[in-house]
């Protein structure tokens, strides 16, 4: 693979931009935290949707997200009008974060709508803006890993996006411990309002805080002199992402893991919900428990990936995690517990995440890196997304009377053990890009 170009930044120039970026993650997973697929769950749930319409709120996305696909000509395309990368990635961010309050405002007086085609226009709406805020998101995505991938030297790599991990996991933390605070505030001083009402606001300031996050994105060097702000031949790059044997298996394990995770993404939201009685406000409280373990362990884990290497960080961490939807068939109404060891096995997931941002900046072209990115995340949303879907699908089907509800859940997290246990030798496989500075 071709070395990057040379980074004409001073020390201090660097060093204020890794801040920027840092301080830009911080408030959009603040924002993310106040707007998280749970919540959206909650308000389809509250519009009377079903496990296929709950599948659809987290499948929906992904299947947009096969678009990304088209984000490096989009890149290509406004260079060559004389718009640089920053631009479209700041575009793009915006624009997801005005579509955003559509979703809060499609359960908006829902319980005075009696008529059933209302009600499914309600939840079309509300998925159709869920999967509009991704889609515009997605595009900047690709945009802002490429924009990464010049902004942070391989030689730090690693240990850069580890404190970029526990900055999202901090700003999912606080963002998740304010909609709790609100939804008990919201139900304490206005016991007679409706359960959506809450949720509404909670989406409605998480979208303000995201736009709050672009400010630190506009003041960090755009990098714009660098080979990558401008994809070359961006279609054919992304049939040689495919062809190039070590980003293959990163492909590999990705879809593999983001498919089995999708198979359980239903039910997981599901069951604490009907079957153990959780509350939105528990739910959160297990999420951000996981999220601060993954504040703490995000530099560690950095630090490992760096010394290591992150083929054997992530083939350990895969064998913790895999074992929570195991947590997941144990769980029943008296032993709901267990559902907050799931969440403690997710801590895990932190060096996983990180592991994998190394992997895909690190394995692709530096010279031309968002066709790589940009197939990467697309291939692993479309697979996440059709597994979910079918297991929405399967529960819809087999627990339509809800008698054989049980029976589903327990087939579904066996098949999602099974499987994440599967993504381990497929882990242990992974290539590792050659250590540069």
């Amino acid at each position: 693979m071709p070395a990057a170009a040379a980074d004409h930044r001073t020390p201090a120039r660097r060093r204020r931009d890794v801040r920027l970026t840092l301080l830009n993650a911080v408030f959009w997973a603040l924002g993310n935290g106040l707007v998280s697929t749970t919540l959206v769950t909650y308000l389809a749930l509250e519009l009377g949707a079903r496990g296929v319409a709950i599948a659809w709120i987290a499948a929906a996305p992904r299947f947009a997200g096969v678009l990304r696909l088209a984000a490096p000509s989009i890149l290509r395309a406004a260079a060559d009008r004389g718009v640089g990368r920053k631009a479209v990635c700041l575009a793009a961010f915006a624009a997801s974060v005005a579509v955003l309050p559509l979703a809060p405002a499609a359960v908006w007086d829902a319980p005075a709508v009696s008529d059933g085609r209302a009600l499914t226009g309600r939840i079309v709406l509300l998925v159709s803006a869920w999967c509009l805020y991704h889609l515009l998101e997605y595009v900047a995505v690709v945009a802002l890993w490429s924009w990464i991938g010049d902004l942070y030297p391989p030689r730090l790599r690693s240990q850069l996006l580890g404190r970029r991990e526990s900055c999202l996991s901090v700003g999912r933390l606080v963002g998740v411990g304010v909609s709790i605070l609100l939804a008990a505030a919201w139900a304490g001083l206005l016991p007679g309002a409706p359960r959506w009402a809450p949720l509404a606001a909670s989406a409605s300031v998480g979208a303000a805080l995201m736009a709050l996050s672009l400010v630190p994105l506009a003041l960090t060097t755009a990098m714009a002199s660098r080979p990558s702000a401008a994809p070359q031949s961006p279609w054919r790059s992304l049939r040689r992402a495919l062809a190039e044997s070590g980003y293959r298996r990163l492909i590999v394990f990705n879809c593999w893991l983001s498919a089995a995770n999708g198979l359980t993404g239903a039910a997981q939201g599901m069951y604490p919900f009907r079957v153990l009685g959780m509350q939105y406000e528990q739910l959160q409280s297990l999420r951000a428990a996981m999220w601060g373990g993954q504040a703490a362990l995000a530099p560690v884990a950095g630090n490992w990936i760096a010394r290591f290497g992150p083929r054997r960080v992530i083939t350990t961490a895969q064998l913790l995690v895999a074992c929570g939807p195991l947590c997941f068939l144990l769980a029943a109404p008296g032993s709901s517990w267990w559902i907050a060891v799931a969440f403690a096995l997710w801590v895990a997931y932190a060096p996983i995440n990180i592991g994998l941002d190394t992997l895909k900046l690190g394995l692709g072209d530096p010279k031309n890196n968002a066709p790589y990115l940009a197939v990467y995340h697309a291939l692993g949303d479309l697979s996440n997304g059709l597994t979910m879907l079918a297991g929405g699908l399967l529960y819809d089907l087999l627990a339509a009377g809800d008698q054989r509800a049980l029976r589903v859940y327990a087939s579904l997290f066996l098949a999602g053990w099974l499987l994440r246990l599967l993504a381990v030798p497929l882990a242990a496989r992974l290539a590792e890009p050659s250590r540069r500075g």
